[in-house]
Protein backbone atom coordinates (compact mmCIF):
# COMPACT_ATOMS: atom_id res chain seq x y z
CA UNK A 1 0.00 0.00 0.00
CA UNK A 2 2.95 2.15 1.18
CA UNK A 3 4.59 1.67 -2.86
CA UNK A 4 1.53 2.31 -4.45
CA UNK A 5 0.63 5.95 -2.81
CA UNK A 6 3.95 6.40 -3.12
CA UNK A 7 3.87 5.78 -6.57
CA UNK A 8 0.68 8.29 -7.21
CA UNK A 9 2.49 11.04 -5.37
CA UNK A 10 5.39 11.18 -7.94
CA UNK A 11 2.44 10.78 -10.75
CA UNK A 12 1.02 13.68 -9.66
CA UNK A 13 4.10 15.28 -8.82
CA UNK A 14 5.61 14.85 -12.51
CA UNK A 15 1.98 15.62 -14.30
CA UNK A 16 2.24 19.31 -11.77
CA UNK A 17 5.83 19.85 -12.78
CA UNK A 18 4.95 19.18 -16.53
CA UNK A 19 1.67 21.62 -16.30
CA UNK A 20 4.00 24.28 -15.13
CA UNK A 21 6.65 23.73 -17.42
CA UNK A 22 4.39 24.07 -20.43
CA UNK A 23 2.47 27.13 -18.91
CA UNK A 24 6.16 28.85 -18.09
CA UNK A 25 7.53 27.32 -21.68
CA UNK A 26 4.23 29.80 -23.55
CA UNK A 27 5.27 32.47 -21.32
CA UNK A 28 9.03 32.13 -22.47
CA UNK A 29 7.75 32.67 -26.06
CA UNK A 30 5.91 35.56 -25.52
CA UNK A 31 8.41 37.00 -23.59
CA UNK A 32 9.90 40.64 -25.07
CA UNK A 33 7.22 40.29 -27.81
CA UNK A 34 3.88 42.33 -28.34
CA UNK A 35 0.64 40.20 -27.53
CA UNK A 36 -2.48 40.23 -28.51
CA UNK A 37 -5.78 38.20 -27.63
CA UNK A 38 -7.81 36.62 -30.59
CA UNK A 39 -10.10 34.08 -31.20
CA UNK A 40 -9.92 31.18 -31.99
CA UNK A 41 -13.23 28.19 -32.86
CA UNK A 42 -13.64 25.76 -30.19
CA UNK A 43 -14.94 23.55 -32.54
CA UNK A 44 -16.32 23.21 -36.58
CA UNK A 45 -18.33 26.10 -37.38
CA UNK A 46 -20.32 25.74 -40.79
CA UNK A 47 -20.40 28.69 -42.77
CA UNK A 48 -24.04 30.60 -42.61
CA UNK A 49 -23.49 31.16 -38.58
CA UNK A 50 -24.53 34.19 -37.75
CA UNK A 51 -22.34 36.47 -35.57
CA UNK A 52 -24.87 36.41 -33.15
CA UNK A 53 -24.99 32.47 -32.77
CA UNK A 54 -21.09 33.23 -32.71
CA UNK A 55 -21.03 35.38 -30.37
CA UNK A 56 -23.39 33.66 -27.86
CA UNK A 57 -23.12 30.11 -28.54
CA UNK A 58 -19.62 29.42 -26.77
CA UNK A 59 -18.31 28.76 -30.02
CA UNK A 60 -14.71 30.47 -29.72
CA UNK A 61 -12.27 31.05 -27.31
CA UNK A 62 -9.71 33.58 -26.72
CA UNK A 63 -6.08 32.54 -27.03
CA UNK A 64 -2.61 34.98 -26.46
CA UNK A 65 -0.64 35.61 -29.82
CA UNK A 66 2.52 37.05 -30.56
CA UNK A 67 1.35 40.47 -32.70
CA UNK A 68 3.43 40.11 -35.39
CA UNK A 69 2.11 36.33 -36.58
CA UNK A 70 -1.71 37.65 -36.42
CA UNK A 71 -3.58 39.09 -39.25
CA UNK A 72 -4.78 42.72 -39.25
CA UNK A 73 -8.41 41.79 -39.19
CA UNK A 74 -7.69 39.21 -36.46
CA UNK A 75 -10.67 39.41 -33.98
CA UNK A 76 -10.52 39.92 -30.07
CA UNK A 77 -14.09 39.48 -29.36
CA UNK A 78 -17.32 39.79 -30.85
CA UNK A 79 -19.39 43.17 -30.90
CA UNK A 80 -23.18 43.16 -31.10
CA UNK A 81 -22.29 44.82 -35.03
CA UNK A 82 -21.65 41.21 -36.45
CA UNK A 83 -25.05 40.13 -34.92
CA UNK A 84 -26.46 40.48 -38.19
CA UNK A 85 -23.55 38.96 -40.39
CA UNK A 86 -23.03 35.56 -41.24
CA UNK A 87 -19.72 33.34 -41.93
CA UNK A 88 -19.56 32.98 -45.60
CA UNK A 89 -17.18 30.08 -45.05
CA UNK A 90 -16.73 27.01 -42.63
CA UNK A 91 -14.25 27.85 -39.70
CA UNK A 92 -12.30 24.08 -38.57
CA UNK A 93 -11.24 23.79 -35.06
CA UNK A 94 -8.17 25.96 -33.33
CA UNK A 95 -8.70 28.54 -37.06
CA UNK A 96 -8.37 32.16 -36.07
CA UNK A 97 -12.25 34.17 -36.72
CA UNK A 98 -11.16 37.11 -38.91
CA UNK A 99 -13.50 40.20 -39.86
CA UNK A 100 -13.27 39.30 -43.72
CA UNK A 101 -15.15 36.28 -42.86
CA UNK A 102 -18.40 37.66 -42.29
CA UNK A 103 -21.06 39.62 -44.95
CA UNK A 104 -24.18 39.87 -45.29
CA UNK A 105 -26.45 36.75 -44.61
CA UNK A 106 -26.58 34.86 -46.52
CA UNK A 107 -30.51 33.57 -48.55
CA UNK A 108 -32.22 30.10 -48.49
CA UNK A 109 -33.34 28.45 -51.81
CA UNK A 110 -34.66 25.17 -51.53
CA UNK A 111 -32.95 24.61 -48.51
CA UNK A 112 -29.68 25.41 -49.78
CA UNK A 113 -27.79 28.22 -48.18
CA UNK A 114 -26.68 30.63 -51.08
CA UNK A 115 -24.19 33.65 -50.63
CA UNK A 116 -25.92 37.44 -51.51
CA UNK A 117 -26.12 37.84 -54.99
CA UNK A 118 -25.22 34.46 -56.37
CA UNK A 119 -27.04 31.34 -58.06
CA UNK A 120 -26.04 27.87 -57.59
CA UNK A 121 -25.26 25.74 -60.68
CA UNK A 122 -24.62 21.75 -60.31
CA UNK A 123 -22.40 20.11 -62.86
CA UNK A 124 -21.43 16.31 -63.34
CA UNK A 125 -17.82 15.37 -62.94
CA UNK A 126 -15.92 11.70 -62.39
CA UNK A 127 -14.69 10.92 -58.80
CA UNK A 128 -10.76 11.96 -59.65
CA UNK A 129 -11.98 15.46 -60.90
CA UNK A 130 -13.55 15.81 -57.46
CA UNK A 131 -10.22 15.84 -56.22
CA UNK A 132 -11.34 12.07 -54.86
CA UNK A 133 -13.79 13.48 -52.23
CA UNK A 134 -11.45 16.16 -50.50
CA UNK A 135 -14.20 18.76 -52.35
CA UNK A 136 -16.55 19.35 -49.99
CA UNK A 137 -19.46 21.89 -49.26
CA UNK A 138 -17.44 25.38 -48.07
CA UNK A 139 -14.26 24.66 -50.27
CA UNK A 140 -13.16 27.28 -52.52
CA UNK A 141 -12.03 25.37 -56.18
CA UNK A 142 -10.54 25.93 -59.47
CA UNK A 143 -12.68 24.56 -62.29
CA UNK A 144 -10.52 23.79 -65.35
CA UNK A 145 -11.85 22.88 -68.92
CA UNK A 146 -10.49 20.29 -70.99
CA UNK A 147 -11.75 21.09 -75.05
CA UNK A 148 -11.34 20.22 -78.47
CA UNK A 149 -9.62 23.04 -79.93
CA UNK A 150 -10.73 25.01 -82.80
CA UNK A 151 -8.94 24.03 -86.23
CA UNK A 152 -6.10 27.08 -86.71
CA UNK A 153 -7.40 28.83 -83.55
CA UNK A 154 -5.02 28.13 -80.81
CA UNK A 155 -6.72 27.90 -77.34
CA UNK A 156 -10.23 28.17 -78.45
CA UNK A 157 -12.84 25.62 -78.07
CA UNK A 158 -14.58 24.14 -81.11
CA UNK A 159 -17.61 23.99 -79.55
CA UNK A 160 -17.83 20.01 -80.25
CA UNK A 161 -18.16 17.33 -77.34
CA UNK A 162 -14.64 16.45 -76.07
CA UNK A 163 -13.42 13.53 -78.83
CA UNK A 164 -11.10 11.09 -79.01
CA UNK A 165 -8.80 11.05 -82.04
CA UNK A 166 -4.59 11.16 -83.16
CA UNK A 167 -5.56 14.17 -84.76
CA UNK A 168 -7.73 15.83 -82.40
CA UNK A 169 -5.65 18.65 -80.67
CA UNK A 170 -6.96 18.50 -77.12
CA UNK A 171 -6.60 21.93 -74.34
CA UNK A 172 -6.84 22.51 -71.21
CA UNK A 173 -7.30 26.17 -69.33
CA UNK A 174 -8.61 27.81 -66.30
CA UNK A 175 -12.33 28.47 -66.33
CA UNK A 176 -12.72 29.93 -63.36
CA UNK A 177 -10.05 30.46 -60.67
CA UNK A 178 -11.87 30.56 -57.60
CA UNK A 179 -16.08 29.48 -56.51
CA UNK A 180 -17.45 28.44 -53.19
CA UNK A 181 -18.52 24.85 -53.32
CA UNK A 182 -22.15 24.35 -51.86
CA UNK A 183 -23.26 20.71 -51.96
CA UNK A 184 -21.49 17.49 -53.40
CA UNK A 185 -23.82 14.58 -53.83
CA UNK A 186 -23.57 11.42 -55.50
CA UNK A 187 -25.06 10.40 -58.82
CA UNK A 188 -27.67 7.94 -58.72
CA UNK A 189 -26.38 4.49 -60.67
CA UNK A 190 -28.16 2.42 -62.88
CA UNK A 191 -27.62 -1.23 -61.60
CA UNK A 192 -25.32 -2.73 -63.64
CA UNK A 193 -26.45 -5.97 -65.61
CA UNK A 194 -23.56 -7.83 -65.07
CA UNK A 195 -19.97 -7.69 -62.85
CA UNK A 196 -17.95 -6.64 -65.72
CA UNK A 197 -20.21 -3.76 -66.00
CA UNK A 198 -20.44 -3.18 -62.46
CA UNK A 199 -16.41 -2.39 -62.74
CA UNK A 200 -16.59 -0.22 -65.52
CA UNK A 201 -19.54 1.46 -64.07
CA UNK A 202 -17.55 2.03 -60.69
CA UNK A 203 -14.38 3.40 -62.33
CA UNK A 204 -16.42 5.84 -64.57
CA UNK A 205 -18.85 6.96 -61.00
CA UNK A 206 -19.84 10.45 -61.20
CA UNK A 207 -20.08 13.40 -58.74
CA UNK A 208 -22.55 16.17 -58.65
CA UNK A 209 -20.93 19.44 -57.33
CA UNK A 210 -23.17 22.32 -56.99
CA UNK A 211 -21.15 25.56 -56.65
CA UNK A 212 -21.83 29.40 -56.27
CA UNK A 213 -21.11 31.86 -58.84
CA UNK A 214 -22.53 34.72 -60.36
CA UNK A 215 -24.44 35.23 -64.15
CA UNK A 216 -21.18 35.38 -66.28
CA UNK A 217 -19.32 32.79 -64.36
CA UNK A 218 -22.90 30.46 -64.64
CA UNK A 219 -23.19 30.92 -68.21
CA UNK A 220 -19.11 29.82 -68.66
CA UNK A 221 -19.69 26.51 -66.48
CA UNK A 222 -22.66 25.64 -67.82
CA UNK A 223 -21.00 26.15 -71.58
CA UNK A 224 -17.96 24.48 -70.62
CA UNK A 225 -19.95 21.42 -69.12
CA UNK A 226 -21.88 20.83 -72.32
CA UNK A 227 -18.75 20.95 -74.65
CA UNK A 228 -15.82 19.36 -72.61
CA UNK A 229 -14.13 17.72 -69.71
CA UNK A 230 -14.59 19.83 -66.27
CA UNK A 231 -11.94 19.34 -63.57
CA UNK A 232 -11.65 20.57 -60.05
CA UNK A 233 -8.72 21.78 -57.87
CA UNK A 234 -8.75 22.29 -54.28
CA UNK A 235 -7.62 25.38 -53.12
CA UNK A 236 -6.59 27.15 -49.80
CA UNK A 237 -6.34 31.20 -49.11
CA UNK A 238 -3.21 31.41 -50.46
CA UNK A 239 -3.58 30.05 -53.72
CA UNK A 240 -2.29 31.55 -56.41
CA UNK A 241 -4.34 30.91 -59.95
CA UNK A 242 -5.15 32.95 -62.58
CA UNK A 243 -6.49 33.08 -66.15
CA UNK A 244 -4.32 31.57 -68.88
CA UNK A 245 -3.45 30.84 -72.04
CA UNK A 246 -3.50 26.78 -70.68
CA UNK A 247 -1.93 23.83 -72.75
CA UNK A 248 -2.71 21.45 -75.60
CA UNK A 249 -1.18 19.04 -77.57
CA UNK A 250 2.00 20.76 -78.90
CA UNK A 251 2.87 22.76 -75.64
CA UNK A 252 2.33 20.28 -73.32
CA UNK A 253 6.14 19.36 -72.76
CA UNK A 254 7.47 23.03 -74.05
Amino acid sequence: MLTLLAALALALGGAAAVLVYVSGAEERALEGKKVVTVLVAKERIPAGTTGERVRSGDLTEPVRMPAETVPADALGRLDAGLDELALTSGLQPRQLLLRGMFAARQQAAGGLVIPEGKLAVTVEMTVAADVAGYVRPDTQVVVFDTFNVLEGRDGVPSGDRLAEGADTNKATRVLLPRVQVLAVGQRRAVPAENAAAEQEQEQERTVLVTVAVNQDEAERLVHGAQTGTLYLGLLTGTSDVAPGPGVDNHSLFR
